[in-house]
């Protein structure tokens, strides 16, 4: 008879490590060989699974928020549904969620990126101003870079506070080029409280952000968050 010692060595030496660290249960002596290798199999999936959630979930940076549809209207919580099914994150749509403070944008984020990772999707939440910074110093700066790489990895990209304050000039320089390069194979949700029009308006450079919000607007859906 095999020994559950010998078993677990040979596990790591094939990098199944729940079974060679004892996190599954050898001892079952209920099962047929091939019913039992295949409960094997599924366990270490399973764990690997979890830990795979775990790991994305933690490099997501995203914020513990839940969005309530309680007092959402019907028009609205037929729209969440579908984006929760994420074909947008598989044709690489853009979201734009604008709306009021307080009325759940960045909590509907969340949730959609919680979705994401739980199907397997590298996802990362950063406001604007953290955007930025790591967009700034991504040639100088050994942790923007890392950031930086990590993003460019992801299927999903969530920026919040987008147009919160007015960006500067060379700001919004900084934010066009990294929208742009990173637009062209991920989707991005653009999280913001003032109408797309305001932007133009409250930017130095009306024309880099005419064309920003044109970039955009390609293969884009808005959803639109009230307070009622």
């Amino acid at each position: 008879m095999a020994d559950i010692t010998e078993i677990r060595e040979l596990a790591q030496k094939l990098n199944l490590w729940s079974i060679a660290r004892g996190y599954i249960d050898l001892n079952d002596e209920k099962l047929s060989n091939h019913e039992y290798l295949k409960m094997v199999l599924e366990k270490e999936l399973e764990i690997r699974a979890r830990q795979k959630h775990t790991k994305l979930r933690k490099a997501s940076k995203l914020p513990n928020k839940a969005f309530d549809t309680s007092n959402s209207n019907k028009g609205l919580k037929w729209q969440i549904k579908q984006l929760s099914n994420l074909t947008w994150l598989k044709e690489e749509q853009n979201l734009i969620l604008l709306g009021k403070c307080g009325t759940g944008k960045t909590g509907l984020a969340a949730q959609l990126g919680e979705t994401a990772i739980s199907n397997g999707h590298k996802t990362y939440y950063a406001p604007f101003d953290n955007f930025i910074a790591v967009a700034e110093k991504k040639a100088t700066n050994p942790k923007a870079e890392a950031i930086f790489s990590y993003m460019q990895e992801c299927d999903l990209i969530i920026i919040d506070d987008v147009f919160y304050v007015e960006p500067t000039r060379a700001e919004l320089q900084v934010f066009y080029r990294a929208v742009t390069f990173l637009n062209e194979t991920r989707s991005i949700i653009f999280i913001t409280n003032r109408e797309l029009s305001a932007w133009i308006d409250a930017a130095e450079d009306k024309h880099l952000c005419q064309t920003l919000l044109d970039r955009m607007m390609v293969n884009c859906q808005i959803v639109r968050l009230t307070d009622k």
